[in-house]
């Protein structure tokens, strides 16, 4: 039968081998999550958000309609120097008021 002694040294010998070969795994695994980690945290910082896009983009509409609401001035007024001019038939000024962006009634 196993001594106090023998089964002390057991232990401490199975300690080693834990230590020696088991640990280290486990210290691996854990730089592999703290990367792990670190990555997803980098990614959730620079995601842009579905709020975010949805202010850019209405943003950018508002811009747009703006600009095109100035084009349409412009086409709107050219039409009506060339009706006042007597320049273009009533023919010619309805296929222009054809390329109004926002046609009025």
């Amino acid at each position: 039968m196993l001594e106090d002694k023998d089964i002390q040294k057991i232990g401490e010998e199975l300690g080693k081998v834990i230590e020696q070969n088991i640990n280290p795994q486990f210290d691996e695994i854990r730089e592999r999550i703290d990367a792990l980690e670190l990555n997803v945290t980098t990614i959730k910082s620079e995601m842009v958000t579905k709020s975010y896009l949805d202010d850019k983009l209405a943003n950018l509409e508002g811009g747009l309609i703006g600009k095109l609401r100035k084009e349409d001035a412009k086409i709107n007024r050219l039409i009506e120097f060339l009706k006042e001019k007597n320049i273009l038939g009533k023919q010619e000024l309805e296929e222009l008021k054809e390329y109004q962006i926002f046609p009025r009634m």
